[in-house]
């Protein structure tokens, strides 16, 4: 144990970038101990664990799992080397462990797409449109725009959950188990809701055509050549996902207005510009640069940032954020599986308000 708790604190320190000086303040124990618990001369007591957990910002658990000690059955496929962020690789497992055990607790049946390995878009463009094609049906739609991705995968079992990571250039991860589903997480912090539908689109490709490649870790491995090679199947799968080809043409020799395409199939303007390019009706780039111009001109010379969407913008009180989830845990606190302090916790309320929010669920129950 105090080599698993050496190993941990060294790494979760380094993550934040603290010295072991400011860790020991923080902790309140001096500079002496902190070196004798990472070259595992001695052991922390209970509280002086918890006071270290507290300072690196993990729970007790965390400081004392071992490296590399995921959870049973999952595989991880992540967009960015989480070897140095150890806090969020932890906060990962957290929430994954945390949704299951909800799940299994209610027993609500999860969702597992199929595998069906795809390396590279170039001679795979009809395959992997029809792929986009099943998903749909799987889902009850046709070539209708999607209403709300998020809810429509929650209905068939895929544990999606939507969370604030200040990382920049993180948009989400998926994570899979052939006994106990799929899971999808996708960054919210100052990202458009179309950009979020996208990742979610983005992440189920990678769930059906990459799961080979899952790994017990969230670090990344893999050339940048065989991710690049990645990231365009689960791009160009997003894209057909969102905005069936058929359905864009019908609509394209309607109109060529880019807003009310976007607004249409309810997608980013930069979904609507790849899919031109990619038939060659478009170049991206000068295309791009005209709607960047026409912006800057009729917004008082503000530039249109890529993090930003062409107006109008999807509203996020359109999109609420994980329905399933909190499902689960008003239904596990229901049938007693979890306690009020619990359920509050991982709702983000006080008590107090638990129990009003709960009474207001009784009242407006159907009977």
């Amino acid at each position: 144990m105090k080599e698993i708790i050496a190993a941990n604190l060294i790494r979760y320190r380094k993550s934040l970038g603290l010295s072991q000086e400011q860790l020991a303040e923080q902790a309140g124990v001096t500079r002496q101990s902190i070196n004798n618990y990472e070259n595992a001369k001695t052991l922390p007591d209970s509280k002086i664990l918890s006071a270290l957990a507290s300072a690196l910002g993990i729970t007790l658990d965390d400081l004392l799992r071992s490296q590399g000690e995921g959870l049973p059955n999952f595989r991880f496929r992540a967009h960015v080397s989480f070897d140095k962020n150890a806090q969020f690789a932890a906060q990962v497992l957290r929430m994954l462990q945390t949704y299951n055990a909800l799940e299994q607790a209610v027993g609500l049946p999860s969702y597992t797409p199929e595998s069906t390995p795809c390396h590279q878009v170039e001679g795979n463009e009809k395959h992997i449109q029809t792929i986009a094609a099943l998903f749909r049906h799987r889902l009850g739609l046709g070539d209708a725009p999607i209403a709300n991705l998020f809810q429509s995968v929650e209905e068939i079992g895929l544990k999606a959950l939507r969370s604030s990571v200040p990382i920049k250039g993180f948009f989400g991860l998926s994570a899979c188990s052939d006994i106990e589903g799929a899971f999808v997480l996708v960054n919210t912090h100052n990202i458009t809701i179309e950009r979020q539908l996208f990742t979610l689109a983005h992440e189920i490709g990678h769930l059906i055509f990459h799961r080979v490649e899952y790994q017990d870790t969230l670090i990344e491995e893999g050339t940048k050549e065989e991710e690049k090679a990645r990231e365009k199947v689960a791009d160009y799968f997003a894209s057909h996902l969102l905005v069936p080809q058929a359905e864009f043409e019908r609509m394209y020799a309607l109109t060529q207005d880019i807003v009310k395409l976007k607004r249409h199939f309810r997608v980013s303007y930069l979904v609507i510009l790849n899919r031109l390019a990619e038939m060659g009706i478009i170049d991206f780039a000068k295309e791009k640069a005209k709607i960047c111009a026409i912006y800057k001109k009729q917004h008082d010379g503000a530039s249109l940032q890529n993090s930003m969407e062409l107006p109008p913008a999807l509203p996020a009180n359109d999109y609420p954020e994980n329905e399933r989830y909190e499902f689960l845990i008003w239904q596990s606190l229901k049938l007693g599986k979890i306690s009020e302090m619990k359920a509050a916790e991982l709702l983000n309320l006080t008590v107090e308000k638990l129990r009003v929010r709960r009474q207001e669920n009784e009242v407006y129950a159907v009977a």
